[in-house]
């Protein structure tokens, strides 16, 4: 019976802690103004020391990025991007972080897209690579966070697939996806 009841115990730390990494999302975010590895260390610092963060990579090569593993539910996308902008900035300017998507029929569909984006633009600009190909980036404005509210703060992807992948009237029904760097 002993057994039995500390193998129950075991199974259910297990599925807590799966259930734990299940609500975990991994995202990229291309920093500029990583220079040097003192840099890369600074903004790795700044984003790991996050509540609700559980691992981030900052890489430096043509395209600096740096992978982040967090919980959605305690930290936007936004304030990630934020503790980004707020790494001691070593070499004088600051360094943004930035999302690069891709938008299925963005040609067809600018003036919508451009209509979602300007109901965020105090939170976030969309930047045109690529017209015809529907290449995106979302550039994160400065964040004030509001130190007595909990929880996720400023624009979030969660708004944002909403809003592009629900069918109309409520959405655009548009679908889009990410880039991301050795996921």
């Amino acid at each position: 019976m002993k057994h039995t009841l500390r193998l129950l115990v075991f199974l259910g730390s297990i599925t807590a802690s799966l259930n734990a990494v299940e609500k975990q999302q991994t995202m990229t975010f291309y920093v500029s103004g990583v220079e040097c590895g003192s840099c890369v260390y600074v903004v790795q610092q700044s984003i790991s020391e996050m509540k609700g963060v559980s691992d981030a990579t900052v890489v430096q090569v043509i395209d600096n990025y740096a992978n982040v593993v967090f919980d959605p539910k305690v930290v936007s996308e936004h304030q990630i991007a934020q503790a980004v902008r707020e790494a001691l900035p070593i070499h004088g300017k600051p360094y943004l972080a930035t999302l690069k998507l891709h938008v299925a029929d963005y040609a067809k569909h600018v003036a919508k897209v451009d209509c979602l984006f300007a109901r965020w633009k105090d939170w976030v600009e969309l930047e045109t690579v690529d017209k015809g190909r529907g290449e995106l980036l979302i550039h994160c404005n400065e964040l004030k966070n509001d130190a007595k509210k909990t929880g996720p703060q400023g624009w979030s992807l969660a708004q944002f697939t909403a809003a592009m992948k629900s069918p109309a009237p409520a959405g655009l029904g548009l679908d889009f996806t990410l880039a991301s760097e050795g996921q």
